[in-house]
Formats: structure tokens, C-alpha cells, sequence
């Protein structure tokens, strides 16, 4: 009997122990120093991952800027690519029919027709797309200190994907009622045939002004999945965005978007692909993560992949 009671009192010292030592531990946890310790840790660990993923784009952009310092007497600014019918460009004084493949330059204009259309590659990087019956005009194309890019559109519908690895530090586009500026962006532009103009954006900010005989009369922001109208008899009205509604025509050239950044993505693989075996052995960085860094680097982080390790997206909300 005697025994049995030492044998509980044994045990129910050990309970207690054991609760005593889970409470300090808790303590310890709760305490301001450690919750500091375990924040400083984490913050080293992200900043680490943040570090590696600095130098990898560093080494990305090096090897670009490299390959096109090397080729930049060769490289085209603009490009016209005709996808459909018969296409027009005005060189100087009066149209022509145009060429497939053939170079653009400052202030040529280019036109589609009812059943035609083409697209206009700019630093092999960024594109637009022209819908029937739109016309366009370069009316900017300059690669100096600062990459300056203004399009005239009197016409139809275009789509414009700019893309950070572009270089281009200023696009613009300008219509009978307004200007719009990017950095890096995907947006539809629409002009009536009253000169009413449409902005709607994929992804990225674009910047829209209303213009009235070259004063500008308002300006707004247009984010992501955002659209604005500007009618030409309410110019002096405040801007006011809408969602953006994507058509089939707005769906298809988000596809070739897609297309478009893929087939560049495996030009820059081609072109990193001896740095790859040591990126991957020195970060410790899996294929899918590589993968999303070199789309990261084509777009800039407007949108991160959907499909991007949930690190990644972390960092970048981080930074």
C-alpha cells in the first residue's frame, strides 16, 4: 500500500515537471525576446532567398545585356508582321502596299483593311496588334539614354503587350481624345470613328489623360481587369473606370501573349543555359522556380505567375 502511494506521488511529480517545463517552455516562446530571435531568423532566411534571387536576375540581365550590346547594330527597332489580307504602310508621302517582315521607322504609319490584319514587333520584344481596319503611326522611336516609344492611333483597335525586357523606358499612345503612358503593361486602345477613345488593361497601370485641342482636361489610373472610356463630348467630364470586359479578340491576343513570352523564354534559356547546372547547385533553386524567375524578368512582376511556389509570391509581396 505503501508502495503504491509512493508510486503515484513519483508520478504525479513527473506531471507536474513535465506541465511546469511546457510552461516555461511556453514562456520562453511567448516572450518578446524570443518572438524578436524567431522574426530576426525569418527575416534572414527571406532575405537570403531574396539575395539569390537578385543575383540570378543580375546574372539574367547580364548575360541579355551582353548578347545585345553585341548585336545591336543588327537588331531591328520595329518589325511589321503581317498575319492576314492586304496591309498598307506609309513611308513619306503616299501608301503602299507592305511587306511581310519588313523594317519600320520614325513616323511610317501602318493600316489594315476590312478583312487584313498585322502585328508590329518592337526591340524583337514587345508588340502590337492591329485589328481590321486600324491605323497606327510611330510617331516615336528613339533607343539613347532612355528608350522612348510614341504610337498614334487615328483608328480601330490594337492591342499593346510592353514588356520590361523591352528596355522601353516611355511608351505612349495617343488618340484624337487622349494619351495614355505605360511601363510594362498589356491594354486594348479602341478609337470610334468620332474619335471616343477605350483603354482596357490585363495587367499593369496605365496612365489615361483626356485631351482637348492639346490641353489635357483629366487624368486617371487604369490598373488590371480596369477599362475607361473617354467620349469626345464629355471631355471635360471626370474619368471613371469600369471592369474590363474581354472579348473573344481581347482573349485571343492574351493567348498569344502567352505564346509570345513563352518562345522568349526559351531564347533566354538557350542563351543562360551553361549558368543553369551552377544557379541551380548555388541557390539550391528547383526548374519550376527557374522557370518563374525568367518570366518574372520578361514581364517585370506585374503579375506573378499563377502557377509560381507560394515562396516566391511571398518575397515578392515582401519586397
Amino acid at each position: 500500500m505503501v508502495k503504491k502511494m509512493a508510486n503515484k506521488e513519483d508520478k504525479q511529480d513527473t506531471l507536474n515537471k513535465n506541465e511546469s517545463k511546457k510552461l516555461n517552455d511556453k514562456k520562453k516562446t511567448n516572450s518578446p525576446i524570443e518572438k524578436n530571435k524567431i522574426k530576426q531568423k525569418s527575416i534572414k532566411k527571406k532575405y537570403k532567398l531574396l539575395v539569390s534571387i537578385v543575383i540570378i536576375i543580375c546574372i539574367i540581365g547580364f548575360v541579355w545585356l551582353v548578347f545585345n550590346t553585341i548585336f545591336t547594330e543588327d537588331k531591328v527597332k520595329a518589325q511589321l508582321i503581317i498575319e492576314s489580307g492586304i496591309v498598307k504602310v506609309k513611308h513619306g508621302g503616299s501608301w503602299t502596299i507592305a511587306e511581310n517582315g519588313m523594317d519600320l521607322y520614325e513616323s511610317d504609319s501602318i493600316r489594315t483593311e476590312d478583312n487584313s490584319s498585322a502585328s508590329i514587333i518592337l526591340f524583337k520584344s514587345s508588340v502590337i496588334r492591329l485589328d481590321k481596319n486600324s491605323e497606327v503611326t510611330i510617331k516615336e522611336l528613339i533607343r539613347d539614354e532612355e528608350t522612348t516609344v510614341t504610337i498614334q492611333q487615328d483608328s480601330g483597335r490594337t492591342w499593346n503587350a510592353v514588356t520590361k525586357i523591352s528596355g522601353i523606358d516611355n511608351y505612349e499612345v495617343q488618340t484624337p481624345t487622349t494619351i495614355a503612358s505605360v511601363r510594362g503593361t498589356a491594354f486594348v486602345v479602341i478609337v470610334q470613328e468620332n474619335g471616343s477613345s477605350y483603354y482596357g488593361v490585363s495587367h499593369g497601370v496605365l496612365n489615361v489623360s483626356g485631351v482637348s485641342k492639346g490641353v489635357i482636361k483629366g487624368s486617371i489610373d487604369v490598373s488590371g481587369n480596369e477599362s475607361v472610356f473617354v467620349f469626345i463630348d464629355l471631355i471635360n467630364e471626370t474619368l471613371k473606370k469600369k471592369p474590363f470586359e474581354m472579348d473573344e479578340w481581347v482573349i485571343e491576343n492574351l493567348l498569344k501573349d502567352k505564346q509570345f513570352v513563352e518562345d522568349f523564354k526559351q531564347e533566354l534559356y538557350a542563351r543562360i543555359e551553361e549558368y543553369i547546372p551552377a544557379l541551380k547547385a548555388e541557390y539550391g533553386i528547383s526548374d519550376q522556380e527557374l522557370d518563374t524567375l525568367l518570366e518574372g524578368y520578361i514581364l517585370g512582376y506585374f503579375d506573378i505567375p499563377e502557377d509560381a511556389p507560394k515562396w516566391i509570391k511571398d518575397l515578392f509581396k515582401l519586397s
